[in-house]
């Protein structure tokens, strides 16, 4: 007698539509940003101190650059074989990043700190990967992070002379942050692009392939 039943690798096919290859949900681009933001403090302490001879606070800088090195390792061994997190995840992770920088610019000049547009970095990636809410908290507690630069001022003054265009270091500092912010950015959002498309490619396969599936077993 000839057997009907369904093949076994057909009674299987159509949950693996559910199990899509790539997601941004991901902690590994923000820790690969996050080395990028540690090597790039490294170079402009070192910078501003001994090229622009302005006096930072290096031990109190060195503890916080420590402090995120530390939380970069710990999210590299916690998260390193998964590549999906939840969101209060990424949103705790964007969080240190904006205290950490809040720390910087407070011991760095405070709100007069060219850098400290890169809390728009924070808010962008905020709203890129985090649920509503979340996305908004983060822009709260960058917006509050500035408002109490502008109200604690911190212990170095940086001398700023817009007039003076290019020649005066607060406007080159200002250019830097508008092109690293604008590079991070690009980069990052660019290889999100990448991977929604990657997904959605390969979901329309699946999908193919279990409508041909079904079609057989009917």
């Amino acid at each position: 007698m000839q057997d009907l039943s369904i093949p076994r690798p057909l009674q299987k096919a159509a949950p693996s539509v559910i199990a899509p290859r790539g997601n941004v949900r991901s902690l590994h681009p923000l820790i690969q940003l996050r080395w990028i933001a540690v090597v790039g403090q490294i170079a402009t302490i070192l910078f501003v101190y001994y090229g622009l001879d302005i006096r930072l606070p290096l031990v109190p800088m060195a503890v916080v650059l420590a402090c995120l090195i530390v939380f970069n390792l710990f999210s590299m061994f916690r998260w390193r074989n998964r590549e999906e997190v939840g969101n209060n995840a990424l949103f705790l992770a964007l969080l240190v990043d904006v205290v950490t920088l809040t720390a910087q610019l407070y011991l760095s000049g405070g709100a007069a700190n060219p850098f400290v547009f890169l809390y728009l970095l924070q808010v962008a990636l905020a709203a890129v990967l985090l649920r509503s809410w979340s996305s908004w908290a983060v822009a709260a507690a960058a917006s509050l992070g500035f408002i109490g630069l502008i109200i604690f001022p911190g212990p170095v003054t940086i001398p700023a002379h817009p007039d003076r265009g290019l020649a005066d270091p607060y406007v080159q500092g200002l250019l830097l942050c508008f092109v690293l912010n604008g590079t991070l950015l690009v980069v990052f959002i660019t290889r999100i692009g990448r991977i929604l498309r990657a997904r959605d490619a390969h979901l329309a396969d699946l999908r193919q392939r279990a409508a041909e599936e079904e079609h057989i077993v009917r």
